[in-house]
């Protein structure tokens, strides 16, 4: 009888030590996961230097803070090559580190990037008629550097349609930062800064890609364009969410 319990209580402990050590690999495996860095082990630098070589990128100085940024024509339009940066109000850095901010750019609110008062977050602009003709007007600066733009749904659908109809957005996706790297075949870049909800949470840093458009989409939404490693979309979400913005040249 004392032998089977102690049998018994050997058994039970060994039962515990390996599911200890599953919930520990678990954890393990979650924490990996939420790490860009351990996601993907091409490096942002050689990502970009192979970009560099690849493409024929312009550049663009911001004369608001000297700012530079790589620029590229895709199809008939040109896109700056990487997140804006500009430190507005109503903008914040990803993971709330502006460390983040040199290589993921900042997120912005649908009214900070349209450069409109907060008030149309939950009310079109057409309550001001003058401005709601402005935003509709091609090429609407919104927060963008002089002589480029926020862009709108058609220019998204644009950029869209140089891609087969079934993309899931790996033409644009970067080859670094995503668990699945993306073959970035236009110089597009497009990096998953996540993004932030109105409470302060910040969101599926690198995981996602969201970026505004200067459309609105029902009463409290705005169109953005997302990628993820599975699918790209226009749809709209929260203009409360603060999320990325790529300027597009004017024409």
């Amino acid at each position: 009888m004392h032998t089977s319990f102690i049998v018994f209580n050997i058994i039970g402990l060994i039962i515990v030590i390996i599911a200890a050590v599953r919930i520990g690999m678990k954890i393990s495996k979650a924490s990996k996961q939420e790490s860009p860095d351990a996601q993907n082990k091409i490096s942002y630098d050689d990502c970009l230097a192979k970009n560099n070589s690849s493409f024929k990128y312009g550049t663009f100085t911001d004369t608001r803070d000297g700012e530079t940024y790589h620029t590229v024509k895709i199809g008939n339009q040109i896109w700056m090559a990487e997140n804006l940066r500009y430190k507005a109000e109503g903008s914040f850095a990803p993971k709330n580190d502006e460390e983040n901010v040199k290589k993921f750019g900042r997120l912005y609110t649908w009214t900070s990037a349209l450069g409109i008062p907060d008030e149309y977050t939950e009310q079109s602009p057409a309550k001001d008629i003058e401005m709601y003709h402005q935003i509709k007007e091609d090429n609407f600066q919104g927060i963008a550097p002089e002589g480029w733009h926020i862009p709108s749904l058609k220019e998204w659908e644009e950029l869209m349609n140089n891609f087969p109809d079934n993309s899931n957005g790996i033409e644009l996706r970067s080859e670094c930062i995503w668990q699945h790297p993306g073959e970035d075949s236009v110089g597009f870049f497009a990096l998953p800064a996540g993004y932030r909800f109105n409470n302060g949470t910040f969101c599926q840093f690198g995981k996602r890609a969201r970026f505004w458009s200067k459309d609105e989409y029902g009463k409290t939404n705005a169109y953005r364009m997302s990628i993820t490693e599975n699918s790209m979309d226009l749809e709209g979400v929260y203009r409360s969410d603060a999320i990325s913005v790529r300027c597009v040249k004017n024409v």
